[in-house]
C-alpha cells in the first residue's frame, strides 16, 4: 500500500528518521553494492532520508517519489548538493542509473521490469520480513513482504543474487503523550480501541527532554541484490 503523506505522517516520520541511526546503518549495508562514482536512484524515496545518506558515498543520487508532499518535505530540508529530489512517476522514466534501490517499494514484477529498463548495475531490494503490524494497539497479522518471490524468479531464470536478513531499530519518539495517541489513531489497524492505558504500556521513558517518550520498534527486513545486466 502506498504511504499517505499527510502532515502528521510527515512530522512523525521526520522525528523518527532524525532521532536514531536507522538510515545511517541501512546505508552502510548498501555500500558494498553501489558505485561511489555513479548515479544512484532511490525508487519511492518518501522523505529521502536513505537517499541523503547514500549521497555521502555516491557521486549523484536521484530520489524519486510520486507524492508532492513527500518531495516538498525533502526539498525543505538541508540535504547534500549531489542529491536531486524529483516528484515523478518512475514507471514513465527512460533514463538509466548505475544502481537502483527499491526499499519497501514495488511488487516483484514491477521491480524486475524497472531494473531491466532503468538499471545498468546492481538492483537492491529491501522488504519487510515480518507479518505483524507493529504500530497497532491490538494484534494484526498481514502478508509478509518477503523477497522470496523475487528470489524464486531469479533462481528460475538462473540469475545469481545475494540475500541477507537485516535487523535495525526504527522506533517512534514522541514530544508529548498526545502525540503518541495521535500516532496510534493514524496507524492502528486493529479493532482494539485506542485507550490511554494501552498506549502507555507500549511506551518507554527517555532522558531526552525533546522526546520524553519512545515507542520501540525493531525493523525486520530482508535484502536481495542482483545485477540488472543479467535480466
Amino acid at each position: 500500500m502506498m504511504q499517505r503523506w499527510g502532515s502528521d505522517a510527515i512530522r512523525f516520520m521526520k522525528d523518527a528518521s532524525e532521532y536514531g541511526s536507522y538510515y545511517e546503518e541501512l546505508s552502510k549495508e548498501l555500500l558494498p553494492y553501489i558505485p561511489c562514482d555513479g548515479h544512484i536512484c532511490d525508487a519511492g524515496c518518501g522523505l529521502g532520508y536513505l537517499a541523503n545518506e547514500l549521497a555521502k558515498y555516491s557521486k549523484q543520487v536521484t530520489a524519486l517519489d510520486v507524492s508532492d508532499a513527500a518531495i516538498n518535505a525533502l526539498k525543505a530540508r538541508k540535504t547534500r548538493q549531489n542529491l536531486l529530489a524529483r516528484c515523478e512517476d518512475i514507471f514513465k522514466l527512460t533514463e538509466r542509473f548505475d544502481a537502483m534501490i527499491f526499499c519497501y517499494f514495488g511488487k516483484t514484477s514491477e521491480i524486475l521490469s524497472l531494473a531491466k529498463k532503468l538499471c545498468k548495475g546492481n538492483a537492491i531490494v529491501i522488504k519487510r520480513d515480518c507479518a505483524e503490524h507493529l504500530f497497532s494497539i491490538g494484534e494484526v497479522k498481514r502478508k509478509k513482504h518477503s523477497v522470496e518471490r523475487i528470489a524464486d524468479v531469479l533462481q528460475e531464470w538462473k540469475i545469481p543474487f545475494e540475500q541477507k536478513q537485516l535487523r535495525m531499530e526504527m522506533g517512534q519518539p514522541f514530544r508529548t503523550f498526545d502525540d503518541a495517541i495521535r500516532f496510534f489513531e493514524l496507524y492502528n489497524k486493529s479493532d482494539q480501541p485506542i485507550e490511554a492505558n494501552a498506549v502507555q504500556q507500549r511506551l518507554v521513558n527517555t532522558d531526552d527532554p525533546s522526546f520524553p517518550l519512545y515507542l520501540p520498534s525493531l525493523r525486520k527486513m530482508e535484502m536481495i541484490v542482483f545485477s540488472a545486466k543479467d535480466l
